[in-house]
């Protein structure tokens, strides 16, 4: 399963590569300079706002994340495996943060996550899906090659995270949800914040790209589609005949469009691709 995601916004234009198991190859041009990103996969206390959020804590529309590979050469040492880059719908920050801290884009967009589902609110639901869940595999001839996560609270907002991280998250925990092993190689990430209503379609997509829901709690009253998410590996997967295109448009009125298309017979896997157009 490969996604892609396209974004053109003010002179600011790049491409970013998902890849369920193999390498990608991704271009960030970002006005005057570019980066040639070559990379292979491995094979709150409280509730808060359910939103993207960035290093500070503040809410985004959408975010972008590249995390640099291990041991690559900087100014100062040499990368450990956990630094990233970071751009939003408000603009960019060329610093390298730490995506494995609490306090990082990351950890701070996932809290609402980090506690006992006895304890979540009524309001909040949540699916993890991955090819690569930790612990284990999904079969191939199965699922579609897709790593994701959704959380979403009934009377507002939720987010969509795609991102190309094997046994991510590895843990419900603010201090263990980062696998080490994603620090070996590149990894890239984004987040997109959609009103409730979105999430009918977000359900549809994950059914057509056969997501496999590796933990999750939502609530009976919420949106049947996302309902479904987690009953299909109890039946046969979708096998959709034709490409499936829908629309989503984020909470700051940003357009996507999303495509999932069915792998022809000689390719592993059942559906492909995943493709996000800004």
């Amino acid at each position: 399963m490969w996604s892609f995601l396209c974004v053109s916004v003010g002179d600011v234009e790049l491409l970013v590569c998902f890849s369920g198991r193999c390498g990608a190859s991704c271009v960030f041009q970002w006005e005057m300079w570019s980066f040639l990103l070559v990379f292979g996969l491995l094979c709150w206390g409280s509730h808060g706002s359910v939103t993207c959020k960035d290093d500070s804590d503040a809410e985004v529309d959408w975010y972008i994340l590249y995390k640099m590979p291990y041991n690559v050469p900087t100014p100062n040492e040499p990368t450990t495996g956990t630094e990233y880059f970071y751009m939003d719908s408000k603009g960019r920050n060329l610093e390298l943060n730490n995506i494995n801290s609490a306090n990082s884009a990351l950890g701070n967009t996932l809290r609402p996550l980090f506690r006992s589902i006895r304890n979540m609110d009524e309001t909040f639901g949540f699916i993890s899906y991955s090819d690569q869940p930790p612990g284990c595999d999904a079969k191939p001839n199965r699922f579609g090659h897709s790593k994701g996560l959704v959380m979403v609270d009934s009377t507002s907002t939720g987010v969509w995270i795609l991102h190309s991280t094997p046994q991510f998250p590895f843990r419900r925990e603010q201090n263990n949800f980062w696998p080490t092993s994603g620090n070996r190689n590149a990894q890239t990430f984004i987040c997109v914040t959609f009103n409730y209503n979105q999430f009918t379609t977000i359900g549809t997509h994950l059914k057509y790209i056969n997501a496999f829901p590796f933990e999750h709690y939502i609530p009976d009253d919420f949106h049947e589609e996302l309902k479904n998410v987690v009953k299909w590996t109890e039946g046969s997967p979708y096998r959709p005949d034709k490409v499936e295109v829908s629309m989503l448009t984020s909470k700051g009125n940003q357009g996507f469009q999303i495509f999932a298309k069915q792998a022809h017979n000689n390719e592993e896997g059942k559906s492909r691709p995943l493709l996000i157009v800004l």
